[in-house]
């Protein structure tokens, strides 16, 4: 009777210590939300723990045949927690610009999985949506610093036209008194 109440208390007291798995890869997302024709998409990885992408000859492979595109990126994974080192953290890997219409992009993640060789694993399957033309964005022409300079050039040339004007018409009523004192 003591020996498995002893076992039964030691095994709840290893187990109370024992380290859960904290290892994720979160499902990967595009960026921009609805993207628009011209714009470049990219898709968002997060994860950390105990999988990281690394870089490496040849990655990222992307590739596309219609309106499916295939992103597989290289990294590391352990199942185990002793090897679980790294940081959280998002990448961001641009795939390109599309013209407006439906498309797919499947996320795959490739490992080292010593000694079987490599393994994939699919992180997603994201379809999205390009529509048309990118939107205009409006400029402001008429800010107060803007006016007020618009204000002193319209008043500029008022004063300039109104000294041409003078003088002008001073010209015409002199060359007119002169005309009429030669006849």
């Amino acid at each position: 009777m003591f020996t498995r109440c002893a076992a039964s208390i030691s095994i709840l007291f290893l187990a109370f210590f024992a380290q859960t798995a904290r290892a994720f890869i979160d499902p990967p997302w595009i960026t921009p939300a609805e993207p628009r024709a011209g714009e470049t998409v990219s898709v968002n990885i997060r994860m950390g723990i105990c999988d990281v992408i690394v870089s490496r000859p040849g990655y990222p492979q992307i590739t596309r045949e219609g309106n499916s595109i295939h992103l597989l990126e290289y990294g590391h994974h352990w199942d185990g927690g002793e090897l679980c080192i790294y940081d959280i953290g998002t990448l961001t890997e641009p795939i390109g610009a599309f013209p407006p219409g439906h498309y797919t992009v499947t996320v795959d993640f490739v490992y080292d999985n010593y000694p079987d060789g490599y393994a994939t694993i699919t992180l997603g399957v994201i379809p999205f949506a390009v529509a048309g033309a990118a939107a205009a964005v409006p400029v402001p022409t008429f800010t107060p610093a803007g006016l007020l300079v618009l204000t002193l050039v319209m008043i500029c040339l008022a004063i300039e036209t109104l000294r041409t004007r003078r003088r002008t018409s001073w010209r015409c009523f002199r060359a007119y008194e002169i005309d009429r004192a030669i006849r």
